[in-house]
C-alpha cells in the first residue's frame, strides 16, 4: 500500500473504459479519479473479510470517500470477521454461475478469490475495464488467472526483540533451530485463527513438498498431495510444540504482537501491516524489529474479484479503478501500512524507501480448501 501522486489529465485508456462500460449497458464513466463529473451511478454489493483493520479501511475511509466523491453511488458492504463466511460466499458464487443466475455479490475480497479465479468464476481483468491495470506489475495477475485485482499487499515476517536477539535467523531452517535452542521464546498463532500462524505452518509443511505440488495446493485442491507430503511437516510441528511459548498457541495475529510488546517472547511470526501499524502507534516498542526469512513466508497482494455473473459489474470496476488511484493508495498505506497495489515507481520516494526491504517473491498461500485441511490436520495432529 502506498501514497500519493495526483493526476490532472485523463489517460488514453479512459476511452476504452467508457466503451467497455457502454457495452455493459452504461453511457459514461470516469477512470476513478475525479477528472470528470460523469460516472456510473447505482448500488453494488461488496463482500469482504479479514481482521478489524481491513473492516476499518473500508468502512471508515475508502467507502465514505468514494460515496462522497461519487454522489448517487452506494456500496452495500458485507464483512466477515476472520473470513468465517468465505467458503459460503465462494459456494454461493459458484452455484449462481452454474445455475446461470446473477451473483449475490458484485465484488469480492477474501481468501477464496484465488480459488474462484482458477475456477474461472471471476471476470477477466482487461485494460478496458480497468485502466489502472497498466500501473500494476503484470506478474501479479498470473496467480489469479488474470481474474483478480491486487489492491494492496502484506506479507508475514519474523518479528524479534533486537535487545535479546541481535542476529535473528535468516532462513526457515535457522528459525526452526533457534526455536529448539530457545524454548519458550517463540510463538505463532493458531492457524485456525490467524494468517500469520497459518503462514508458519504452511512453511514448515512445504519443507517436504515439491514446488509443483506447492503450486497445486495454492491454486487448487489436491488431497492426494496432502496425504503424501504433509506427514513429515506435521511431525516436525508437533516436535516444535514443546518449544513454543507456554506449549500453546495464541488465538489471533494480534495476540502474538501483544506477547512481543510485553517482552514475554523474543520472536514470533506477524503480518507486516499489523506490525508496522503497532510500531507506528507505539503499541510495540521500537526495539521490536521485522525481518524476512528464506524462503519467504506467505504474502503478496490482497486480491479483489468481480464475479463473471455480477449484476453490477461496471460499477464494481469503476470502484476498483478509483481505489487504485495514488490518493486512495496513499490512504491505504497511511492507515494499514500495507504495500501498494500499483508499482512502487508510481509512489513517492519516501514510501519507496520505507518498503525497500520487502522481498519480491513471498509464498502463495494455500487455497481455501487446502488451507482448511491444513488447519484441521494441525488441530488434530499438532495442537492436541
Amino acid at each position: 500500500m502506498k501514497a500519493h501522486r495526483t493526476r490532472s489529465v485523463l489517460r488514453p485508456a479512459l476511452l476504452s473504459l467508457t466503451a467497455a462500460v457502454t457495452a455493459l449497458g452504461s453511457s459514461a464513466v470516469t477512470a476513478g479519479a475525479q477528472a470528470t463529473s460523469t460516472y456510473l451511478k447505482g448500488t453494488f454489493t461488496f463482500y469482504s473479510s479479514g481482521d478489524v483493520n481491513v473492516q476499518q479501511i473500508w468502512e471508515s475511509h475508502l467507502i465514505p470517500a468514494y460515496e462522497k466523491s461519487h454522489p448517487g453511488d452506494n456500496i452495500k458492504f458485507v464483512f466477515s470477521q476472520s473470513g468465517a463466511q468465505d467458503t459460503a460466499d465462494y459456494d454461493q458464487i459458484a452455484a449462481s454461475v452454474k445455475a446461470h443466475q446473477p451473483s449475490p455479490v458484485d465484488l469480492v475480497e477474501s481468501g477464496a478469490v484465488q480459488q474462484a479465479a482458477v475456477a474461472n468464476l471471476l471476470t477477466k481483468v482487461t485494460s478496458a475495464l480497468l485502466p489502472a491495470r497498466s500501473e500494476i506489475d503484470p506478474a501479479l495477475f498470473s496467480p489469479v488467472n488474470n481474474e483478480g485485482v491486487p489492491l494492496r499487499g502484506s506479507e508475514v515476517l519474523l518479528a524479534y526483540d533486537s535487545r535479546k536477539v541481535p542476529t535473528p535467523p535468516t532462513t526457515l531452517n535457522g528459525l526452526i533451530s533457534w526455536v529448539q535452542a530457545h524454548p519458550g521464546q517463540f510463538s505463532y498463532c493458531n492457524p485456525n485463527d490467524g494468517g500469520s500462524g497459518s503462514a508458519f505452518v504452511q512453511a514448515v509443511l512445504n519443507k517436504f513438498v515439491p514446488a509443483t505440488a506447492q503450486r497445486a495446493m495454492a491454486l487448487g485442491y489436491s488431497p492426494a498431495d496432502e496425504k503424501k507430503y504433509w506427514p513429515q511437516g506435521l511431525a516436525l510441528l508437533k516436535k516444535l510444540g514443546s518449544s513454543v511459548y507456554n506449549k500453546e498457541y495464541p488465538t489471533s495475529n494480534t495476540a502474538v504482537l501483544t506477547l512481543l510488546g510485553a517482552g514475554t517472547i523474543e520472536m514470533g511470526t506477524v503480518w507486516s501491516d499489523q506490525a508496522l501499524t503497532a510500531l507506528k502507534d507505539h503499541q510495540l516498542p521500537p526495539y521490536i524489529k521485522l525481518t524476512e526469512i528464506s524462503p519467504q513466508l506467505v504474502g503478496g497482494p490482497d486480491y479483489l474479484g468481480v464475479p463473471v455473473n455480477a449484476p453490477n459489474k461496471a460499477l464494481a470496476f469503476q470502484f476498483l479503478n478509483w481505489a487504485l488511484q495514488p490518493s486512495q493508495q496513499s490512504t491505504i498505506v497511511a492507515v494499514m501500512n500495507g504495500t501498494p497495489g500499483i508499482e512502487y515507481k508510481y509512489m513517492p520516494a519516501k514510501i519507496q524507501a520505507e518498503f525497500a526491504h520487502f522481498g519480491s517473491n513471498p509464498a502463495l498461500g494455500y487455497s481455501s480448501d487446502t488451507g482448511n485441511d491444513m488447519a484441521a490436520d494441525w488441530q488434530r495432529q499438532v495442537a492436541q
